[in-house]
């Protein structure tokens, strides 16, 4: 790789330092600067090779000042960088001209990789006008700041003005569909047809049929010719979900789409043309469908131009808060900023979502709907789902591994007080516990105290404490 000079634009002196030692290491020359003006200064003095541009940046933001730095450097490659990024960061930062996208905190080997790519010598694709064209379909959110899904948010952004055919894999719930509609919403397909399909949901004899169309007379009650699906999202997208339930004789089909553009009719010879972009998803392992015959190998690797994977939302924990919020917000819940506390984050995070996104988005529903515009608490929503194939009855070993993953966020914690770990996990527990005692004794204190092997008083000093006591006379 030639030795490049390197212009890094951010007012963080630290990561322009990171940046300056990072490339001088590769044998690169790194001026920085801390404001767009000031970069675009330099960039009209000397030529770059490569452009680093923060968007929070003093006066100017970097997403503004990106077309200017193109223009100053000849259209050299732009990584954006920020702090702050979300889906349509990413896309606009990729439709303005950038080559590439990270987030802060940023990992010195992802920038490095991200800096070699760049500096690569290879032909620039023409960018866009930075105008995003508008959609006929209906934006959805993908809310998230983790570390994955800021990935996820990143391979949107770089593939959606393509054609590339891309694969959606991920667990069920966890918004497979949410990334091809944002795939579809910022692709130059936007304004034309958008058609999500899930060949299990057709009739099993009639899928290349519904998929291709037929002509009059091709099967027993064909009276006329149809248009299939793939013919009416013409010059659009088609988003195949759960692809590897496709039969094996409608893969053939789907395979010629992919390499030859064409497709036939059920019953017809002649072919036409495909002009549609595939996405597909599925929550299955296709490799294991192509080691067992169930799946082509060959319209595997066709259909993996770009492989998303979407992170289950237990590996995100740190997106719960934010998804609660936008959930409620959506529903039009009052004073949403105050509906969830920390206490009862933390409880979620105990819980394993087997339905992920879908299942939070319900349980909060549900628990909205009977805490009627206060803040929510845990016992407001649905007992938690059970994995598919396990029993619904609480084991002792679950009820152990609950306890210990409570346990070690407490520990891991910042506390000021590090010798309440047993009264904030009594205060976690005992409401739901006196609940049910109180439930099953239908009121009655007395049978409760009994039932839990405690004196009477301390079941009413416990119910007062938490405020149960009140909660019982409404």
């Amino acid at each position: 790789m030639t030795k490049q000079r390197v212009l890094v634009v951010d007012d963080e002196p630290s990561i322009c330092w990171a940046f300056e030692k990072m490339l001088a290491a590769e044998g690169h020359h790194v001026v920085t600067a801390s404001s767009a003006e000031e970069g675009l200064r330099e960039a009209k003095r000397q030529r770059f090779g490569l452009v680093v541009l923060d968007v929070r940046l003093p006066r100017q933001d970097g997403l503004s000042a990106l077309p200017s730095f193109l223009s100053a450097t000849d259209d050299a490659p732009v990584i954006v960088i920020t702090a702050f990024g979300d889906l349509e960061t990413a896309v606009a930062a990729v439709k303005r001209g950038a080559t590439d996208y990270l987030t802060k905190p940023i990992k010195l080997e992802d920038a490095l990789h991200a800096c070699r790519s760049a500096l690569q010598d290879r032909p620039r694709t023409e960018t866009s006008s930075g105008k995003a064209a508008p959609s006929s379909v209906k934006p959805s959110t993908l809310v998230g700041q983790s570390a994955a899904m800021q990935q996820v948010f990143r391979q949107i952004a770089l593939v959606a003005e393509s054609d590339l055919s891309v694969l959606i894999t991920g667990e069920t719930g966890t918004g497979k569909e949410l990334v091809a509609e944002a795939i579809h919403r910022h692709s130059d397909r936007a304004l034309k047809p958008y058609l999500p399909i899930a060949p299990v949901a057709l009739n099993p004899d009639l899928v290349e049929s519904e998929l291709f169309g037929h002509v009059r007379g091709a099967f027993t009650g064909a009276g006329e010719d149809r248009a299939g699906l793939f013919e009416q999202a013409e010059g659009g997208t088609v988003l195949l979900d759960e692809i590897g339930d496709l039969p094996l004789s409608v893969q053939v089909k789907l395979l010629r789409v992919l390499e030859q553009g064409e497709y036939t009719r059920v019953g017809e010879i002649q072919p036409r043309h495909a002009n549609v972009r595939i996405l597909a998803a599925t929550n299955c392992d296709l490799h294991q469908a192509v080691t067992r015959g169930d799946f082509r190998e060959d319209l595997f690797h066709r259909m993996t131009g770009m492989q998303i994977q979407l992170p289950p939302l237990r590996q995100r924990a740190e997106d719960l808060q934010a998804l609660c919020l936008y959930f409620l917000d959506a529903m039009g819940y009052e004073h949403v900023e105050s509906a969830v506390d920390e206490t009862l984050l933390s409880a979620l995070r105990d819980r394993p979502w087997h339905g992920n996104v879908r299942e939070l988005r319900s349980a909060i529903e549900h628990a909205a709907v009977i805490a009627r515009g206060r803040p929510l608490r845990l016992e407001d929503f649905p007992a938690p789902k059970p994995k598919r194939g396990e029993s619904t009855e609480p084991s002792e070993a679950s009820l152990e591994a609950a306890i210990e993953a409570w346990s070690h966020r407490w520990l891991d914690g910042q506390r000021s007080d590090p010798s309440s770990m047993h009264g904030e996990f009594l205060a976690a527990t005992e409401p739901a516990l006196f609940r049910m005692a109180l439930a099953h004794t239908q009121g009655n204190r007395a049978k409760a105290a009994e039932l839990l092997g405690i004196h009477r008083g301390t079941l009413r000093e416990r119910l007062k404490m938490y405020g149960l006591d009140e909660e019982r006379r409404k």
